[in-house]
């Protein structure tokens, strides 16, 4: 009777889904395909596909420049599903880009693209290997869940640009505006945080932009700590406040971030080739709309009798690099590096990038200017960077600026 029983209860639990065995683990591997989507906010994925059980195949989508030779292509970021309990390995091929007519070879044997089952909480994948004569990056990895994500490096997406000017909006010491609006309609912000109750007179003026470039994602994370701390209740934040007006603009590309752009913006532009197209450029005309509103600012604010002492924009040179750079036109801003480097390391570089707002900044308004370029992978053999390694960059940012115009006076 006993043993009638329990073959009944075998069959309907099987009927019904049910483990009957408490020692199998809930976490076996699904026998469903694997599938693939890049299609949410900062998805990006050309072809990717199971060439063979486990083993996915294809390449990031390839973005070319309209007005240029430059091909753009080294960010991915896709979701995969029925994958909990697989070693799954996955091949790029053809990693070898262009910019400014020469070679991007971006990815090197110390890439590691960074995995989440929530988009919120990163992890790196270690098991990688990259071959230098084919561009092709082969990355292994068995998840814990049914579906994850996957990407080149840490996204900040443009619903997280959103979610963190709504989430200090109506703050203390904070402004918010709109200079323009992109191609696609979404906008370009401005946020400018002072102690409004001191005049500005004696205030110096730092302009700080980011995400530029899609791909860079970082910068997200930096200016994201850099406003958190500013309106912090930290006694150095209020020193910041009290001495400086930042100008800051959070998401100079937002179209190319909602997309997935590696470098360009939705009319595949590179915006950190368009700040002369104004006045003497013939290559890239019209000037972009994301230029041309923040270039428009710029000259109101200093037609109307201010100043911007410092401009600094935040780049990130991928995972190729291993070190932090700062690099400016005309040696400017030498002084500015041994204040960083009291935070984090840094090395000065002198470099022209014609047609960058870097330059543009130097050259045509004489504002003090650098390009801040920040690793998306580690420094030199240090651990690799993470999310609260940028949010603490964007803090540095501010103590750094700070000592150098109090040491400065």
């Amino acid at each position: 009777m006993e043993l009638r029983v329990l073959f009944y209860i075998m069959i309907i639990a099987a009927l019904s889904g049910i483990d009957c065995n408490p020692g199998k683990s809930s976490r076996t591997a699904s026998s469903s395909p694997v599938t693939v989507t890049g299609d949410f906010d900062s998805g990006s994925i050309d072809t990717l596909w199971e060439s063979k059980p486990n083993f996915l195949t294809g390449w990031p989508i390839h973005w070319k420049q309209k007005s240029s030779s430059d091909n753009q292509y080294y960010w991915f970021y896709f979701k995969l599903n029925n994958v909990a309990g697989k070693d799954i390995t996955i091949k790029l091929d053809s990693l070898a880009g262009i910019y400014r007519g020469g070679p991007h070879l971006i990815y090197t044997k110390g890439t590691q693209p960074v995995y989440s089952y929530d988009q919120k909480n990163w992890q790196r994948i270690s098991n990688v290997r990259y071959d230098d004569k084919l561009h092709s990056l082969t990355f292994r990895n068995t998840f814990a869940a049914d579906s994850v994500w996957v990407a080149y490096a840490h996204p900040f997406s443009y619903s997280q640009g959103l979610a963190l000017i709504d989430s200090i909006a109506g703050k203390p010491f904070l402004t918010i505006e709109t200079l323009g609006t992109t191609q696609q309609g979404r906008n370009i912000h401005l946020l400018t945080v002072t102690d409004t109750a001191i005049s500005d007179v004696e205030k110096k003026t730092v302009f700080i932009t980011t995400l530029q470039h899609p791909g860079e994602y970082c910068g997200g994370y930096v200016v994201s700590g850099l406003l958190n701390f500013l309106l912090s209740d930290d006694e150095n934040a209020a020193i910041a406040r009290k001495t400086t007006v930042y100008k800051i603009i959070p998401m100079m590309n937002p179209d190319g971030i909602f997309h997935g752009i590696t470098r360009f913006n939705g009319n595949y532009e590179d915006l950190n080739q368009e700040w002369d197209d104004d006045f003497t450029d013939t290559l890239h005309l019209p000037v972009e709309p994301e230029v041309a509103c923040v270039k428009e600012w710029i000259r109101g604010w200093l037609n109307s009798g201010r100043h911007i002492d410092l401009g600094l924009d935040i780049h990130s040179q991928g995972q190729q690099g291993s070190m932090n750079l700062l690099h400016t036109p005309e040696s400017m801003l030498a002084d500015l590096t041994p204040h960083f480097n009291n935070y984090w390391p840094v090395e000065y570089i002198p470099m022209e990038f014609p047609g960058s707002l870097n330059n543009c900044l130097a050259k045509e308004f004489h504002i003090p200017s650098g390009t801040f370029e920040i690793p998306q992978s580690g420094i030199k053999n240090e651990a690799y960077l993470t999310i609260d390694d940028y949010y603490n960059y964007g803090k540095g940012i501010a103590l750094g600026i700070t000592d150098y115009f109090l040491k400065s006076k």
